[in-house]
């Protein structure tokens, strides 16, 4: 297993085959009636509030207690979905294996299964972050990803390296793209997608590549321009508004900061206004998880779960000219 990047692909980016093309933007969840959607969701998350009652320390009670072993809500108990066995496995490509889970019509477009978590980590704190993005490519090198990769205090600097420097408000002049070939950050990583309704996970850890400017313009001149203004408009990870504890948060009045994100929507808006093409910022564009391996998860009743997992044994130049060897591994 190796740790270092592919550098032949870093300075010669070529265009691998894709499985997956830009998944798309999800549409929101649907009501019945005039009422908003954001109204349906924070009911929802009411839900078992207003059905567990608590005391006014908060501290549970045998009937609270009772209740919430036979709520339905509680953990949730996996016995609806058959067993994965390794026959059901791709022979030879993780890759191609992930494709077939993530077309499986079991899962609807609207349950955006896209989803997933990325997680990177400082060097040398070994500080560990993690968020939620859309995942928009699958090729034959591995799982690509587009961001905003904001100002050192966000992700571009523990994935590009301190000498990081790009930012939305100019403060940090300079390109994604050239700070990515400097290669000083920690380039490992991991992604997780979890499909609740098929009751499975997949966990991909290895090491991320970054896109060429060619190829984050391809992705970039896709998204809506809706799209195209957020991204000009966010300054990744800058604190826009904070406040002491001792100060009251009950004023419905109170400024929290999000006129100030606004108002730059509207310059970038009018700085754009009679530009076709918006293009591509200095801050923003794609990067490639190339795994060295990935884990199969499917639940099974008991918490007795099936797992294989692909591990890369010999590097080649994509993930399909490289020996995996497949594992089942202990729930």
């Amino acid at each position: 297993m190796t740790g270092k990047m592919d550098s032949n692909a870093a300075v010669h980016p070529q265009h691998p085959k894709r499985l997956v093309f830009a998944p798309g933007d999800i549409k929101g969840p649907e009501v019945d009636g005039d009422e908003p959607a954001s109204s349906a969701v924070r009911m929802a998350a009411s839900h078992l509030a207003e059905d567990i009652t608590r005391s006014d320390t908060s501290t549970p009670t045998s009937a609270m207690q009772q209740e919430l072993l036979s709520h339905p809500a509680r953990a949730h108990q996996f016995t609806i979905n058959p067993p994965l066995h390794v026959s059901h496995l791709h022979p030879t490509n993780p890759l191609h294996q992930f494709h077939k889970w993530f077309m499986d019509p079991r899962l609807p477009r609207s349950s955006a299964p896209e989803t997933c978590t990325l997680a990177t980590a400082s060097l040398p704190s070994g500080r560990v972050s993690a968020r939620m993005l859309y995942f928009k490519e699958l090729d034959e090198r591995g799982w690509v990803i587009y961001s905003n990769w904001g100002s050192k205090e966000g992700k571009g600097e523990q994935i590009f390296g301190s000498k990081y420097r790009a930012s939305a408000d100019g403060t940090m002049p300079g390109d994604m793209h050239d700070s990515a070939a400097l290669n000083q950050g920690n380039r490992w990583a991991a992604l997780t997608f979890f499909w609740s309704l098929v009751e499975r996970q997949v966990r991909i850890e290895g090491i991320i590549e970054p896109l060429s400017r060619e190829e984050s313009e391809m992705y970039w001149r896709t998204r809506e321009r809706h799209s195209q203004i957020g991204a000009w408009t966010s300054w990744q990870s800058k604190v826009l508004w904070s406040v002491n504890s001792e100060e009251s948060l009950n004023n419905p009045d109170l400024e929290d900061g999000r006129s100030d994100l606004e108002n730059r929507a509207k310059e970038i808006e009018s700085r754009f206004a009679g530009v076709k093409d918006i293009p591509l910022p200095p801050f923003w564009g794609g990067i490639r998880v190339v795994p060295e391996s990935v884990e199969f998860w499917q639940g099974r009743p008991g918490r007795l779960h099936d797992r294989f997992r692909y591990v890369r044994e010999e590097a080649g130049h994509s993930a399909k000219t490289s020996t995996w060897r497949i594992e089942r591994l202990s729930p």
